[in-house]
């Protein structure tokens, strides 16, 4: 009986103490969209309540961010407090181990990380998707609509379009790849073009295959073409609201146009590292709680500093990774999920060893 009462009791005060941390700590992380807004509404003439929403509209993918942060920060600012009353010394008194005391942060931890998911994977897409559609109609508004890498573009006639490679200098498209999703069929025809050009209301494909497949899968049919033009006869608006980059999708869509990309023999890497951080980021929650607490469970009574102190640390040090091993990932010296995951592993190894040595007795 004892213990359920304290297992709801610690994970009342982590989550209470949480969201009022995921409040502060996404203000200060957007203090640089800021300085880019002020420059959207200053230079670039963006009306202010567009500006506004841009603002509101980034929120949710800051929110991400912060909750594994939050989270640890709820956790040891509770162990801190529990040190200093002396809780934790009548908790062991009461015949409870250290290591059993860890169990509702790490239940906190896991629920932290699927609500965190859930956010970035149903809410977030649309939120940075809005966002960004303001930005390129408000803020890309003059000349040619603004074409990224890696970024998928779609018609109405339900056709994508991937541009792997751009010439910022030139505006041409390299390794541009083209494929149409057919109703009454199951695998897409896929146009494969080395370079292409935006030709005011149509792209130029020059250099290209158009593949296409049977219901099997299997390939059908393979026509070369020099040269070969789509027409792109929508209107500007319509183009910017149906640019989508990984960040604005779903795990689910982003998956299913990875494996389109590859079947059309497309380098996927870093597509693939932005999949698998979908995951890997919110679960980083629970990696954080299980370092970071038990390092935060000792008797003293500055409990509340080392708290602030653990948290800095451990997140300074889990982004750095985080930087590296993505980079390691979208350079194609290591495998996409493992540059995702790798910054979990570390952190989560060394959070179970340290579990294993918790004991206060």
């Amino acid at each position: 009986m004892f213990v359920r009462l304290m297992d709801r009791y610690l994970m009342r005060e982590s989550t209470a103490g949480m969201f009022l941390w995921v409040g502060a700590v996404t203000i200060v992380m957007l203090v640089q969209i800021l300085f880019e807004l002020a420059e959207f509404f200053v230079n670039q003439k963006v009306p202010l309540l567009i500006t506004l929403e841009i603002l509101l509209l980034y929120i949710p993918a800051q929110m991400v961010m912060t909750f594994p942060i939050s989270a640890l920060l709820a956790a040891e600012l509770n162990v801190g407090r529990l040190c200093r009353d002396s809780e934790l010394i009548a908790i062991e008194a009461s015949g409870v181990s250290m290591k059993r005391v860890l169990w509702p942060y790490i239940l906190f931890s896991l629920l932290v990380a699927l609500g965190s998911f859930a956010l970035n994977d149903l809410v977030v897409p649309e939120t940075n998707h809005r966002a960004q559609v303001l930005i390129r109609q408000y803020v890309y508004k003059k000349g040619p609509p603004k074409i990224q890498q890696n970024v998928f573009f779609r018609d109405a006639e339900d056709r994508y379009f991937y541009v792997n490679e751009l010439d910022n200098e030139t505006w041409e498209m390299r390794k541009v790849i083209v494929y149409e999703l057919g109703k009454s069929r199951s695998f897409p025809d896929v146009i494969v073009a080395q370079r292409a050009r935006w030709l005011e209301d149509e792209w130029l494909l020059q250099d290209g295959v158009i593949s296409r497949y049977n219901e099997e899968g299997r390939l059908e049919e393979e026509i070369v073409f020099a040269e070969m033009t789509i027409d792109m006869k929508e209107e500007m608006k319509e183009f910017f609201e149906k640019q989508r980059s990984p960040e604005e999708m779903p795990s689910r869509e982003l998956r299913q146009q990875i494996a389109i990309l590859k079947q059309a023999g497309s380098k996927t890497e870093k597509l693939e590292v932005a999949y698998h951080l979908k995951y890997a980021l919110p679960f980083s929650a629970l990696v954080f709680i299980l370092m970071g607490v038990p390092l935060g469970i000792q008797k003293k009574k500055d409990g509340k500093a080392l708290g602030v102190i653990v948290t800095v640390i451990l997140a300074f040090t889990y982004y750095i990774l985080l930087s590296i091993f993505r980079s390691l990932g979208r350079g194609e010296i290591m495998v996409p999920w493992l540059a995702a995951w790798m910054p979990d592993f570390i952190f989560g190894a060394i959070g179970f060893v340290i579990y294993l040595l918790v004991d206060r007795k």
